[in-house]
């Protein structure tokens, strides 16, 4: 992967945010109607149009030849977690709420999760991926690792 140029990253940020903008007002409408009277089909729908946003995303990445930017795994890493807190505290609080969405809820979170994983781990390798989140490794010193003795634990 070599490094992008000034306009050739723009160029790529603008059809990511293209990409993930057109899919994220149907996603919304979707939700809403199916926390409303649409039901379980619209929130896997819902899904399906976050999925295709992913993938879209990842179609980028290719074209251009590179990958997922720190901020971009964070940005994402944070809002689907936050989306899963929010789930489990509704869940908690409100039994409608957990009557008739736990299930399309709790299979479009593990869908993204699995395909997520999934991407990563075929793009980068089960160590990269690891890697990536890994950011305790990076406030190590470097003069405590040379010190160490070979075969001492941390």
């Amino acid at each position: 992967m070599t490094p992008l140029g000034k306009h050739e990253a723009l160029d790529r940020h603008a059809l990511v945010m293209a990409c993930w903008l057109a899919v994220a007002l149907p996603a919304a409408i979707l939700f809403e109607f199916g926390f409303g009277r649409g039901g379980t089909p619209y929130i896997l729908a819902g899904f399906a149009a976050i999925l295709a946003g992913f993938v879209a995303h990842v179609i980028v990445d290719v074209v251009y030849g590179t990958g997922f930017s720190p901020r971009e795994l964070g940005l994402g890493l944070v809002i689907y977690g936050l989306a899963l807190v929010l789930f489990v505290v509704l869940s908690l609080v409100s039994a409608p709420f957990a009557a008739h969405n736990f299930l399309p809820l709790s299979i479009g979170f593990i869908t993204t999760g699995v395909v997520v994983v999934f991407y990563m781990i075929t793009r980068y390798g089960a160590r990269q991926a690891f890697e990536a989140f890994d950011v305790i490794r990076d406030f190590r010193s470097d003069d405590r690792d040379s010190k160490r003795a070979p075969g001492d634990h941390i």
